[in-house]
Formats: structure tokens, C-alpha cells, sequence
């Protein structure tokens, strides 16, 4: 170990005893702190045992997934976090520092693990409550001083009952305690099948790093800490590429296993064709449609998540709420995982802006107030806490749109796209608001953008689709692209029943009764999404020929 920290116990914890240390104490059932902070830990533990010196930049870009233009004088997140980390340690050492024959501490004002050497047990070392930590000499609060012997073993009992109780509970709280997932961590190595091409196949790897941490869905790490164990119930995966370049073709063959098991989950081929583009602009191009295969919301990694525990709280609640916004699955079930994890975790920014999501998503702009307000309050949580996150400000979109801000809402909208401009997401629902706020094109050309390129069409890209084929008497069109839409939702169910009645279908009848429309339903549906009066008096003309029991078109108050 270095010679730069000035520890006087330093010099009796060797490297293997350091790493001994930090494995005992992440096994410890009773160190309880956030499974980022562990990694943060593990992570200084690392580098202390190489001799390298750590940054704020480093710890945010290889263990807490922030985008590689980081600025620590923006985001605080390393400080806070490696407060949090130092104050966890020291609360523990004091508490259950007598079972660790090393202590491990995080040195102030520097991103540094220190070590003591806890010699209790040694005659000739200071006692177990006079290691230092952070450089401050520190008695256990638990031991009184100058007591009398007698005094000293009734108090000694005492305080073996007292923790004998308090050890029952806690092993009874933790037993009660459900699985708090995180992201899953992800390394990412790249090689060229040509040594020549090696300086291309290092620019694609930097720039498919680069829009990973944009997705903020995984943590992105270094593949030199992928044997470096943290805690055992992390989800970790390593993303391995290989690049090709011909003449006209730049391709990428990909695997995704999982590192714990070693089982191949998933494989695949990028190709881009290279005729009239750049070096830069094909590299791009496989960038983005490697990035969304592997960290989009429905993208590699989170639909292996998708099979996680149903019982497990945090990350996946976000990934399955997310998910249940796409298909209009169970909205319920996704509002309680999410409220269990706000409840166990309130600041967690991806908690509060997906459960933001899911509390506007079944009434939209004719949300309630009370549920809208509560919905804009988790948003601008989320935002507060994650400035960068393309979720946080989608969730912020929303909720600004359910309250009449369409301004400010598009605002947030163009905030998240350019965050994370890779994310068929975000241009996906973008795109939605545009479209339903009257700026048509707009919301047309980032709809077709969140649709190309991508094996799994946002919802919300086909449904601009459908409603622009259906106010362009493309009917058939509107339809297929109803039909595309996994779930029904009661807007489908009206662009569907429209089209059907359009063509004059046999079927348009049973659409109607299907989708359960009437004249309420109908109201409901357009006030949700807010569409415009020309497109609501056509689509009303299309139920009404379908088969519908409303009044002559245009009657339908406002």
C-alpha cells in the first residue's frame, strides 16, 4: 500500500488482509447501507490496494454510471454519497467493531480507504476502542470509564441483555425486510477482429460507453473490477463486442452473459451500411442501435430483469412499472411496488419519477388534482435529485402536462431528449405530447424517429402513427398500427373502432362493444390525451359509423 496515508496502523494491514476486511465486512449481515455505497467502498478498497489515486470523476463514471461529462462542481452526488458512506462506517465500528479484527474508514476531504488494525486482543497495540478512524482517537460510547469492577460486570450484563434484544429484533426485522434491488452493473470490453482496426473498434467502445451512462438504467463499470465482489445478491453482466469494418459495412457481433453463472443470455449482429456516410456518422449510427439494444427500457438487460423476484423492491419496480406503461399491464400492482420502494427509499429519483408515471397514466390531462398535484411533487423530486436523468424529466413532462403546462411540459420533454438523445423513450413520448398539443409535424418526425432502428416500437411512437394515418383516411394503416400495440388502451380502442368504421367493416361493431364506447367513454378518452378539436370530431365521426350511441358529431361537449 501506498506511503501517502499516514495511518499509524497502516503499516500492519497488508493488501490480502485489506481485501480479507473488506469481504468480512460486506458479508456482515448487520452493515446496512446502500448497495451504491458498498460498490463506492469496494470500489476505494480497489484502488487503494493499487496504489491509485481516486477522483470524484472516476467514482461517478465507473461506479455510479454518470455520463463521462460529469462535473462535480454541478452534481454533488460523489460527495454525498461518500459522506454517507463515512458516517455508515463509523456508526458500525462503533456499534460492531469488536467482531472486526480490521476497520475500514474513508478518509476526510479525500477519496482515500484507510485501515486499523483492531488489537483489542494485543497487550501491546491500544485497545479495540481507541483505533483511529479518520485520524480522531475514538473511546466506545458503550464502555464506561473508571468504574468499579462490580459496576462494571452488572453493567457488562445489562448490556448483554440489552443486545441479545435488540439482535432478536433486528434479526426479525430483517427477515421481514423484502429483496431491495439495484442496477444491475454492467462491463462492456471491445475487440476488433482486425488488429488494424483496433483505433476504430476503441472509438466505438468510447462511444457506446458514453450513450450507456446516458440511459442512467445500468451502471456502467471498468471490466477490471469485474471480479472485484461486492455484495452477492448484485446483478452483474459483461457485455462483450467484437468490430468489424469492410469496404461498405461496419458490423458488431455482441453477447451479454451473466457474470455470476457465466450463462450466455443473449447474442446478436449490428450492421450499418457505410455508402455515403462518414467514418463518424456509421460509427454513430452502431452506437445508437447498440445502445438502445442493450440499455433501453426494453432493452437486453432490463428484459432479463423482467424474470426478477416479485417480491423484490427498488430498481425492479422500475423496470416492471415501466414495462407496465408500454403494455398496460397491471398499473395497480406497479403503483404498490413502487409506493413499498418510496416508503423504504424516499429519495430515490428513478422510484419517485416512474411512480410519477404510473399515477397520471390511467386519466392523463383529466388526472384529479389531488393525485396530479402529488404526481408534479414526485417529478420535481426526482429532478432535484437527478438533474441528468432523462426519467426524471420525462416524469416532470408529464405531470407538467397533466396540470395545463404544456409549455414548460414540452420543455422538460426537450430537456430529457437531449439528455439521452439515443432513448426511443423519450422522442417516443415527446413526440406524443407535440402531436396532441397541435404541433403535428413535430410530433410526427420524433415519432418515426423513436420507431426506426429498433426491434420494439414505443407505444406511444404508434400511437402518433395510428392517429396520423387515421386524420390522412389511411384507415388500414391506423388500424395496423392499433393492431401493433400490445395492450389495448381506450385510445386504440377508439382510433381502432374509428378506422373499422371508416372502411365500413362488418367488424366496426364489435370494436365498439369491445372498447366499451359511448358517449362517456369517449369524452373520457380524448380529455386524457388532450388531442385536437379537428382530430376529435373525426375520430367521433368514425365511432358514431362503427356503431357508437353517440349524438351527431361535434355534439360532445368539452
Amino acid at each position: 500500500m501506498g506511503a501517502e496515508i499516514d495511518d499509524e496502523f497502516q503499516e500492519h494491514v497488508d493488501d490480502t488482509e485489506a481485501e480479507a476486511a473488506l469481504q468480512r465486512l460486506l458479508a456482515d449481515q448487520r452493515f446496512k447501507t446502500a448497495d451504491r455505497q458498498k460498490a463506492i467502498l469496494t470500489y476505494l478498497v480497489a484502488q487503494r490496494i493499487k496504489d491509485e489515486e481516486v477522483k470524484a470523476y472516476a467514482i461517478a463514471v465507473d461506479v455510479l454510471g454518470r455520463p463521462s461529462n460529469f462535473d462535480s462542481s454541478i452534481d454533488p452526488i460523489v460527495r454525498i454519497e461518500i459522506s454517507r458512506l463515512r458516517s455508515t462506517l463509523e456508526s458500525f465500528y462503533v456499534a460492531f467493531g469488536e467482531d472486526h479484527d480490521i476497520w475500514i474508514s474513508v478518509k476526510k476531504g479525500k477519496y482515500i480507504a484507510c485501515f486499523a488494525r483492531n488489537t483489542a486482543n494485543a497487550p501491546h497495540h491500544r485497545k479495540a476502542d481507541e483505533i483511529a478512524l479518520g485520524h480522531t482517537i475514538r473511546r466506545n460510547p458503550y464502555q464506561p470509564e473508571n468504574t468499579p469492577p462490580k459496576r462494571r460486570l452488572m453493567f457488562a450484563g445489562l448490556m448483554v441483555s440489552v443486545l441479545a434484544a435488540i439482535a432478536t429484533l433486528s434479526i426479525y426485522s430483517y427477515a421481514q425486510r423484502p429483496v431491495i434491488s439495484t442496477k444491475p452493473v454492467v462491463y462492456v470490453t471491445v475487440d476488433a477482429a482486425n488488429p488494424q482496426q483496433a483505433g476504430e473498434a476503441s472509438q466505438v467502445r468510447d462511444g457506446l460507453l458514453t450513450a450507456l451512462t446516458q440511459f442512467q438504467t445500468i451502471i456502467v463499470a471498468q471490466p477490471a473490477y469485474a471480479s472485484v465482489r461486492t455484495n452477492a445478491a448484485d446483478r452483474r453482466y459483461s457485455v462483450q463486442l467484437k468490430y468489424y469494418s469492410d469496404l461498405d459495412e461496419r458490423s458488431v457481433w455482441w453477447q451479454v452473459t451473466e457474470n455470476a453463472s457465466g450463462n450466455l443470455l443473449m447474442s446478436g449482429l449490428e450492421k450499418v451500411e457505410t455508402a455515403g456516410k462518414s467514418e463518424a456518422v456509421a460509427r454513430q449510427e452502431i452506437v445508437a442501435s447498440l445502445a438502445k439494444r442493450i440499455a433501453a427500457s426494453r432493452g437486453v438487460i432490463n428484459s432479463i430483469k423482467l424474470n426478477a423476484a416479485q417480491d423484490s423492491v427498488g430498481n425492479d419496480c422500475v423496470v416492471r412499472a415501466e414495462y407496465a406503461l408500454e403494455v398496460r399491464g397491471s398499473l395497480e400492482a406497479a403503483a404498490n411496488c413502487l409506493e413499498r420502494t418510496v416508503r423504504l427509499m424516499p429519495h430515490d429519483s428513478d422510484a419517485n419519477a416512474v411512480l410519477a408515471r404510473i399515477l397520471l397514466a390511467p386519466a392523463g390531462r383529466a388526472t384529479p388534482p389531488e393525485v396530479a398535484d402529488r404526481a408534479l411533487r414526485l417529478a420535481q423530486d426526482a429532478v432535484a435529485r437527478a438533474p441528468f436523468s432523462d426519467r426524471a424529466q420525462l416524469a416532470l413532462m408529464a405531470a407538467q402536462a397533466a396540470g395545463g403546462s404544456l409549455e414548460a411540459a414540452i420543455e422538460a420533454g426537450n430537456r430529457a431528449v437531449a439528455l439521452n438523445p439515443n432513448s426511443p423513450d423519450s422522442l417516443a413520448a415527446l413526440g406524443g405530447l407535440l402531436y396532441s398539443a397541435g404541433y403535428t409535424s413535430a410530433g410526427l418526425a420524433m415519432a418515426k424517429e423513436a420507431s426506426a432502428e429498433t426491434d420494439i416500437v414505443p407505444r406511444c411512437a404508434m400511437v402518433v402513427l395510428a392517429l396520423d394515418a387515421f386524420r390522412d383516411a389511411r384507415y388500414s394503416e391506423a388500424l395496423l398500427w392499433t393492431e401493433r400495440v400490445t395492450g389495448r388502451s381506450s385510445l386504440t380502442s377508439v382510433i381502432r373502432a374509428a378506422a373499422l368504421g371508416e372502411l365500413g367493416s362488418e367488424q366496426a361493431p364489435g370494436s365498439v362493444t369491445d372498447g366499451g364506447i359511448d358517449a362517456a367513454a369517449f369524452k373520457r378518452t380524448v380529455d386524457a390525451v388532450g388531442l385536437p378539436p379537428d382530430l376529435v370530431t373525426m375520430l367521433e365521426r368514425g365511432v358514431i359509423k362503427a356503431g357508437a350511441d353517440l349524438e351527431p358529431v361535434g355534439s360532445i361537449a368539452r
